[in-house]
């Protein structure tokens, strides 16, 4: 019996939903799976194991004590700052309206965890931040290793959507995202001995979409190594179709309005695109009603015509949102392979959405329409086109379901395990 273990630093946001989904269906395979993530916000996930701070620091006191050291230390400028939070020395001045940039250092030794050192294969998710330092972890880690990458970051200098930037090709040298632009590539160095080192025979390399696993073959970090494709896998039997009234009614939505969903774990990250579809909401002249899931911004609190969920964490009650819905609208200024896309399509609702990242793979005419990032316009146009579409929802839930069912996901990931078992 295969003993998996899947590391992700959180328990939310989009690559903890594809984590747990991916665990929950090889339980239900009869695979020994456990998830190890930093801190805990859920209980409604089996085998599911927090790490205690300080937990895997050798002695919890002395760890404290020599943390608290370093952290002195780092404050007084006299050894580099390793901290992972924003307020890393590092990383202050850098330009406004960027994503999270993350250092490749943890004080926690995940390796030394019973479940990591007990698995046949260790599964990597999501896992900066703090899970694992890719000095430590890398050199340690004796058990083959499956990576499922969510960003950009296993092989950039710290940035998880490089934007157009290609310095992942050129080993994160000037990079424009921090004021010191020579630190990245330190840091770039930090990663690219530690998979150098790892033997390539013991990893196996995942990207949900094509356009991740382009990127990641064109690094220079990652150039030498297989990426598979696999994408994010969902349960069919929460994310499938219901009755557009039905949904609206049991949320006290309005009946007879144009309901346009959106959705993010933070509405107010610039690179999610919410000033511009209400830029683009303000040009449209309809009865269009908006459905923003997630943590709001605060124009949305205060807006006519708006409905603020705030963040759902119920799988059930988001995918009944999405059935509520004439269309879902997403317009991110850089993404992967979202699994708010993949949600919507399962339910059947179409999507409008900017023609980035892999979105493209996800989108065609039969179910929704592309836009050139950017344009208000080119959005208000496509709302306004496909709201009058007569679009064929079963069969947009069909096709979703025949991609994105995480039973025949799980089951390649197994042959991945199968391969790299030893």
């Amino acid at each position: 019996m295969m003993r998996i273990v899947h590391l992700c630093t959180n328990d939310f946001g989009g690559a903890a939903v594809a984590a747990i989904n991916l665990h929950e269906a090889l339980l239900a395979q009869g695979i020994e799976s456990d998830l190890l993530t930093l801190g805990r916000t859920r209980n409604d996930v089996q085998r599911h194991h927090a790490i205690a701070p300080f937990e895997l620091c050798g002695t919890p006191l002395l760890a404290r004590a020599q943390y608290r050291a370093r952290r002195a230390l780092e404050k007084a400028g006299l050894v580099e700052d390793r901290s992972i939070g924003p307020g890393n020395a590092n990383l202050q001045g850098r330009p406004p309206g960027l994503e999270i940039f993350s250092l490749p250092y943890s004080f926690f030794d995940a390796d030394r965890h019973p479940l990591v050192q007990q698995a046949d294969i260790v599964h990597l998710h999501w896992v900066s931040r703090g899970m694992i330092g890719f000095d430590r972890f890398f050199a340690r880690c004796s058990t083959p290793i499956v990576w499922t990458m969510h960003d950009m970051n296993p092989f950039t200098g710290g940035c998880h959507h490089a934007d157009a930037c290609q310095g992942f090709t050129r080993e994160c040298q000037e990079c424009p995202q921090l004021a010191d632009k020579n630190k990245a590539h330190g840091w770039w160095r930090v990663k690219q001995v530690a998979l150098r080192n790892f033997p390539k025979d013991r990893m196996a390399l995942v990207a949900p979409s094509e356009w991740l696993a382009a990127r990641a073959r064109q690094s220079t970090i990652l150039a030498d190594r297989d990426c598979t494709v696999i994408p994010n896998g969902f349960n069919l039997r929460t994310f499938k179709p219901m009755q557009r009234e039905e949904a609206r009614a049991a949320l006290g939505l309005p009946m007879e309005a144009r309901i346009i969903l959106f959705s993010a774990f933070d509405a107010s990250n610039p690179r999610k695109g919410m000033t511009l579809l209400l830029r683009a909401l303000d040009e449209l002249g309809t009865d269009a009603h908006l459905v923003s899931m997630g943590h709001p911004m605060q124009e949305l609190l205060h807006r006519l015509n708006t409905t603020s969920t705030g963040l759902l964490t119920e799988a059930s009650l988001i995918a009944m949102h999405y059935a509520a819905a004439d269309l879902f609208v997403l317009p991110s200024q850089a993404e992967n392979l979202p699994n708010t896309i993949c949600e919507s399509l399962l339910c059947g609702t179409p999507v409008v959405a900017f023609n980035v990242g892999g979105i493209p793979e996800q989108i065609h005419a039969g179910n929704g329409l592309l836009v050139e990032a950017g344009h208000a316009d080119g959005l208000r146009d496509a709302m306004r086109d496909a709201l009058l579409h007569p679009w064929d929802r079963p069969t947009i839930a069909a096709s979703a379901a025949a991609r994105y069912d995480r039973t025949p996901i799980a089951g390649r990931y197994a042959e991945l395990y199968r391969d790299l078992r030893p």
